[in-house]
């Protein structure tokens, strides 16, 4: 009989733990009905997690072997088990809110204003708890929700707050309503011309009204004071935002384009191990100064080596919106009251485009422009098409950031090109209630938010929100892709339906196509064995209940890095 020497023996004990030891999970997620967003868009009932990933995707008998004495086990039966979603286009900074300091976070909502008398009344009682000099910063208004539908003219604004400059964002944030002393303060008067890529409302007499889009906007809010905050308070503000988003059932975001000052501080929370959501990181376009050192400064892939951020993409601000008749088109605005030649502005020249992509694919950046426009989304597709040529690069994922109205023809484009539509449907159900005014029933049958053109010629879109100017919350999004309605369940049969995504299109979007375009679909957006495990748990099955009961569904747990970020309070 052969004799196993000692070392021999000792090897086989170290293995034979060493299997015991690896079979044991963390975390373990069983008997619910798990999506996970594979290829296949398969269903399985069990997860099981160590450390921070996937060791196991199947049924509830198999998993029990990875389930040992220290093994945290959720019983999830009944419950909608699939992967974090990612809201891929929003901006967290504008969503936090340090507790109890409501005059030093200085943004005012006016949000929800019935019509301007509304508006004033609610500025006239702010300005009373004011120092004369502040700054009024606010928003949220939205002239198509007054009665007249027409833009403000400041006078009763300015009558309100003769000693304070007051800025307020129309919704969506390419444009701003301002009062006189904030006109002063910028130097606009009617002697003072249209800024390239924006423009100074006026009233019959040339004199400004107070109402200023896109480059317009800039004039003004250029005079901002800088905030004087500890760093602290920057990180309450961005991890109250990322609590909200986790309670939301988010564990990603695609930060849609900040300051270098501010990249700074999402390294630092990443530094200091508090940031419970993963960032994917745009720059603000710089728009002058050595674009290549610039990107080259601010690129960085896996800091802090949990995948937690990542800086490798360029925000460009191309045209303005439709809401503010500020998105470009080729043919005129139907229902301008000014002007019958308004075709929207572009906030740079295109050939900045070009040189800003030619860059971009030189230091292995993606650039990702605001384009909700036809005119737009055209004219960022030729600057592409005439930097790849000289830069062929495959895998470039650039982007257009909202891709709100797009051609048939310009969509076999996006699918050549490779170019990503990054989209918000709750954008969809806000604007479809002005959009057939502004550009006419034909345009917008044809081009409005056409999703199922774009998935249908290949393309995966990436679905976000643009919160805070809408709702954080992606279920909502969800709701809006696959009914294309508003929450009254109106229009009945949805606005153009025939471009509704299906709800497994829809949660791909919040997941593994918004992963993609963050060149992080190998690694998230899909519950497979060796990917980081980020899992929400809902409480209802949102790919078979009613279409109204998403709107309600609960998130139940929300899970980065096989550590629970949320966990809803049953009491």
């Amino acid at each position: 009989m052969k004799i196993l020497r000692p070392y021999y023996i000792l090897i086989a004990l170290t293995s034979f733990f060493a299997c015991e030891e690896k079979q044991n999970a963390d975390l373990v997620i069983k008997g619910g009905k798990v999506a996970t967003v594979d290829e296949s868009f398969s269903i399985k009932q069990a997860v099981a997690i160590k450390g921070n990933k996937i060791i196991y995707v199947g049924n509830e008998e198999a998993v029990e072997k990875y389930i040992g004495q220290q093994t945290k086990v959720i019983d999830a039966s009944g419950k909608f088990v699939m992967p974090g979603m990612h809201d891929a286009h929003c901006h967290p900074y504008n969503l936090g809110h340090v507790e109890g300091e409501e005059e030093e976070d200085n943004y005012f909502s006016v949000g929800g204003s019935k019509d301007l008398d509304d508006l004033v009344a609610k500025v006239k009682e702010k300005i009373k708890t004011m120092k004369p000099g502040d700054w009024l910063i606010g928003g949220g208004w939205d002239q198509n929700e007054w009665p007249d539908k027409q833009f403000p003219v400041h006078d009763k604004l300015s009558a309100v707050s003769p000693d304070n400059p007051v800025f307020l964002y129309r919704h969506g944030g390419n444009s701003a309503f301002v009062n006189a002393k904030a006109l002063e303060i910028a130097g606009i008067t009617a002697e003072t011309p249209d800024p390239f890529g924006g423009r100074i409302y006026r009233k019959p007499n040339g004199d400004p009204t107070g109402f200023v889009s896109n480059m317009g906007n800039n004039m003004v809010h250029k005079h901002f004071p800088k905030p004087n905050k500890p760093l602290e308070w920057y990180h309450k503000k961005y991890l109250n935002a990322f609590k909200t988003c986790n309670e939301a059932g988010l564990t990603a975001v695609t930060d849609a384009g900040i300051d270098s000052e501010h990249i700074e501080i999402y390294k630092s929370m990443v530094d200091s191990g508090t940031t419970t959501i993963r960032a994917n990181v745009m720059l603000l376009n710089p728009r002058e100064g050595d674009l290549e050192k610039q990107f080259r400064d601010v690129r960085v892939l896996n800091y802090g080596g949990e995948e937690m951020m990542q800086v490798r993409s360029i925000k460009m601000y191309y045209d303005g919106t439709v809401g503010s008749r500020g998105a470009a088109f080729f043919e005129p605005y139907l229902d301008d009251p000014e002007r019958d030649d308004n075709i929207g502005v572009t906030e740079v020249p295109v050939d900045h485009v070009y040189k800003v992509a030619r860059t971009a694919l030189k230091t292995g950046m993606q650039v990702c422009p605001h384009a909700l426009g036809i005119r737009a989304n055209s004219e960022i597709l030729d600057a592409f098409e005439k930097a790849l040529k000289e830069n062929p690069i495959e895998d470039h994922r650039f982007r257009s950031e909202h891709a709100e109205v797009v051609t048939a023809e310009d969509i076999k484009r996006f699918a050549e090109i490779g170019v990503i539509p990054s989209v918000q449907p709750v954008h969809c159900t806000s604007d479809m209630t002005f959009l057939e005014d502004r550009i006419g029933k034909q345009r917008c049958k044809e081009s409005a938010s056409p999703w199922r053109g774009m998935i249908d010629a290949g393309l995966k879109i990436a679905c976000g929100s643009d919160f805070a100017v809408e709702s954080h919350k992606p279920l909502w999004g969800i709701y809006a892709a696959i009914t294309r309605q508003d929450h009254l369940g109106l229009p009945e049969d949805g606005w153009y339906a025939e471009h509704c995504m299906t709800r497994e299109e829809a949660i791909k979007g919040y997941t593994i196509w918004a992963a993609h375009a963050a060149f992080w679909d190998d690694i998230l957006g899909s519950l497979e064995t060796g990917k980081l495990a980020d899992i929400v748990i809902l409480d209802k099955d949102i790919l078979t209940i009613a279409p109204k009961e998403i709107l309600t569904t609960k998130v139940l747990y929300t899970i980065v890095n096989g550590k629970i970020v949320y966990q809803m309070d049953r009491q």
